[in-house]
């Protein structure tokens, strides 16, 4: 049947999937189960990863709590301690009295009602997933038994066994009664609603008209009317509503597009407004909670090593841009952290001359300071304590440092070798991303800077996502409506119905007889609107059968394997 036909069929495998051993009324929640035990490496790790993710919840809650509004900042820089107490004639000071409120909600300014309407919302939220918590650990115990009963795997075996050999076990269960399911059928199942973003991403369905200078905006992949360029942007943000807004809604409980999806535009419209709406309102909560736990998170890392917020990461539009169909999380993190060492390699292929000797001028003087501040450290730690222009030198001392690691970091290296070229190639063995017009030029400027907006700065990267949540409800109300009809085009020219599986992305089912492009080896010849773009659909199946090797593709498939088989003869 067409996607979103609710006629019964004879062979509607979703009312009555079952186990040997018990009922499961939705495999695809059954299967991301599997995975993810697996990928979280058994039952106690998983229980120790949520126990520790309530607890830095309840800390960040806590911790945020407590600095806004407890601590009297005013009180903290007038008080006098230490030295600059003895200096005074005052007694040393008491922080409790000199930087703590007694009182902290009165008066009762707007201020404190919004951080108090912010603990109270993220409170609830803590509530909501420490109760999930006790639910996922009943269905965590259903799957550690499916794992030692069905499986004959023990948590430490799970631990070291690969998922390939897993899902073999998994694929002879015969868990569907319809027919029998291969890995990929199962892959497919897991990954259901990852593989339609991937493939909106790679048609560009969520290009829109933002101007370059938005952060997080990347290439330009479109031209609307009157020339307008449009670009791609994917915050995680954004990310996380589209897969509410979008993924979660568009399928019913039989794993079919629901028809009110394709035939309703309004109604998706409508929803996304609404959603965008809400983050609008939750947005200044939502940078409260992000700036802290931002800051929790990274602020030890960069005190004990300054460069690390200079240092560099792929984005969340690089990881789906790059992310291949059916490609599982823990082996797309494998293929990403391979590619790191030659990005950066390839980064510091272009550094610039005058910032380079500057900051090597600037390392030499920040470096000698430092140097004779330890050497005082040497003589008499005590001499730290002293007072030079209003600030102590231990504080002088780790200024310096800062600097000097951050500059050093700025300082081309004397024994780098030339190769952008080269460290390009390395980069697209391991992302599998070789834009054309990249080719032959990777020693420019211009490519120099599309590559660094897939391979950020880490301090950028988070600045980065705390404005995208402005950002996102501007798109979520304004922009991502005007591509609902583009959204909804996708999802009807890209969805096949496969018997066991149920509505799945065509792309990822990798039917060459409908969207081959012969230019990557593809036995097939079909139109550029129906092909994936630079050749995706072919790379995510060679991808594919290299990860399982067991998996036997259908006609086309091994045709398209004898082709590339003769090609690398000749």
């Amino acid at each position: 049947p067409p996607p979103g036909d609710d006629s019964s069929s004879p062979v509607d495998f979703m009312k009555e999937e079952s186990l040997k051993f018990d009922a499961v009324s939705d495999l695809d929640r059954f299967f991301v189960r599997l995975y993810e035990y697996h990928r979280e490496q058994g039952f106690w790790c998983i229980v120790t990863q949520w126990v520790l993710e309530l607890l830095c919840l309840a800390f960040t809650i806590l911790f945020s709590g407590f600095f806004l509004l407890f601590v009297n900042w005013h009180g903290l820089r007038t008080a006098k301690c230490g030295i600059a107490a003895a200096e005074a004639g005052t007694a040393p000071c008491d922080l409790s009295k000199e930087a703590l409120y007694e009182h902290p909600l009165q008066p009762l300014t707007f201020y404190r009602f919004m951080v108090v309407t912010y603990l109270v919302l993220f409170s609830l939220y803590w509530i909501f997933c420490f109760l999930r918590f006790f639910t996922q650990l009943k269905e965590t115990l259903e799957i550690r038994d499916f794992y030692h009963t069905s499986l004959c795997l023990t948590e430490h075996e799970i631990q070291t066994t690969l998922w390939p050999v897993v899902l073999e076990r998994i694929v002879q269960q015969r868990l569907c009664i319809v027919r029998h399911l291969s890995a990929h059928d199962i892959v497919m199942r897991i990954m259901r609603k990852e593989n339609y973003l991937i493939g909106m991403v790679n048609k560009g369905v969520f290009a829109l008209p933002l101007p370059h200078w938005v952060p997080g905006v990347g290439l330009t992949v479109a031209r609307g009317p009157q020339g307008v360029r449009k670009r791609l942007f994917l915050s995680k943000t954004l990310e996380w509503s589209l897969n509410w807004c979008i993924l979660q809604y568009m399928f019913d409980r039989r794993f079919s597009i629901q028809r009110d999806f394709l035939n309703n535009p309004h109604r998706l419209k409508k929803r996304l407004r609404t959603f965008g709406l809400c983050m609008l309102l939750l947005s200044p909560f939502l940078i409260i909670f992000m700036l802290v736990f931002f800051f929790l998170r990274h602020a030890e890392q960069f005190y004990n090593h300054p460069s690390s917020a200079v240092s560099r990461r792929w984005s969340n539009l690089a990881k789906w841009t790059f992310r291949e169909f059916n490609e599982l999380e823990h082996m797309f993190n494998q293929r990403l952290n391979a590619s790191y060492k030659p990005a950066v390699e390839y980064v510091k292929q272009f550094p610039s001359p005058i910032v380079s000797k500057v900051a090597k001028f600037v390392s030499f003087v920040s470096g000698g300071l430092a140097a004779v501040l330890i050497i005082i450290a040497f003589l008499d730690e005590s001499l730290l304590e002293a007072q030079l222009f209003g600030r102590n030198l231990l504080w002088m001392a780790a200024v310096f440092g800062t600097i000097t690691a951050i500059s050093k970091q700025c300082t081309a290296d004397e024994n780098q070798v030339f190769d952008p070229e080269g460290f390009m190639r390395y980069v697209a063995q391991h992302t599998h991303y070789m834009p054309k017009h990249w080719r032959g030029a990777e020693y420019t400027i211009r490519i120099r800077l599309e590559f660094e907006k897939l391979f950020q700065y880490t301090g950028v990267m988070l600045l980065e996502e705390m404005i995208s949540i402005f950002v996102t409800p501007f798109i979520l109300i304004v922009l991502l409506p005007e591509c609902v009809d583009d959204v909804l085009q996708f999802v009807q020219d890209f969805t096949v119905n496969l018997s066991g599986v149920g509505d799945v992305c065509s792309l990822a089912v990798f039917d060459f007889e409908h969207h081959g492009n012969m230019k990557y080896g593809s036995p097939c010849f079909t139109a550029k609107d129906r092909r994936s773009n630079q050749g995706k659909m072919e790379k995510s199946f060679l991808s594919f059968k290299s990860n399982y090797p067991n998996w036997e593709p259908d006609a086309k498939g091994k045709q398209f394997l004898n082709l590339l088989a003769q090609f690398r003869m000749r």
